[in-house]
């Protein structure tokens, strides 16, 4: 049986361009750098190297990955080809799917990333938590996002947080996830602490 190695990188840290107010990251410090060119090839090339099997898998996470740049994927996919030696490589994204345009779209089809896209449900719900530091909403963006990987015909999944604001809106945003935004495979994290009997009936509701 091959075995996928799977790894998991933030390149640029805690970075991000939303301040979510449940996320554990806002009390990281700011300002931090993007993983450099040199500590890129040399984690690219010793992850292949290292790999039992003939498939590699990279995870790229953050804070937002977006914000390292378009320029940074674009690297990280040449130095892949480089030191494949007849290893297929995949590549998956999560992304809160602001930054995202036309040009992302078409770079994520062209190299086959499969992206994980962070929407809480329908815009009176996904609102009430995920907004910019400045104070604002972000769902347009991110549906917009969605609708361009779509386009484009790149795989995606989505992650949405359970939480106070959503927790007793399992159906409708089950129907806005499936129907709605056609997503095909859904992840959900509960907040546990301390809103874990009211995220317990989200789940209530939805497997009913």
């Amino acid at each position: 049986m091959s075995i996928v190695f799977n790894t998991v990188a933030k390149p640029g840290g805690s970075l991000c361009n939303l301040s979510c107010k449940y996320c554990f990251y806002l009390d990281k410090p700011r300002g931090q750098r993007v993983m450099s060119d040199d500590v890129l090839e040399t984690y690219i090339r010793r992850v292949i190297d290292d790999t039992p099997s003939s498939e590699v898998s990279f995870c790229w996470q953050g804070g937002e990955p977006t914000l390292c740049g378009l320029s940074f994927y674009q690297k990280v996919v040449r130095l892949q080809q480089r030191y494949a030696n007849g290893k297929t490589i995949y590549n998956s994204l999560q992304t809160n799917g602001v930054l995202i345009n036309e040009e992302w779209a078409a770079f994520f089809a062209q190299h086959q990333f499969l992206i994980g896209i962070s929407i809480d449900g329908p815009q009176v719900v996904h609102d009430h938590y995920r907004k910019t530091p400045s104070g604002r909403a972000s769902f347009s963006r991110v549906v917009n996002a969605i609708r361009l990987l779509q386009v484009n015909d790149v795989e995606f999944n989505t992650l949405t947080v359970v939480n106070d604001a959503s927790c007793r809106h399992g159906n409708a945003i089950y129907h806005f996830l499936t129907q709605e935004l056609e997503s095909k495979h859904l992840q959900f994290i509960p907040i546990v602490e301390p809103l874990a009997q009211k995220s317990a009936a989200f789940f209530d509701v939805i497997w009913q």
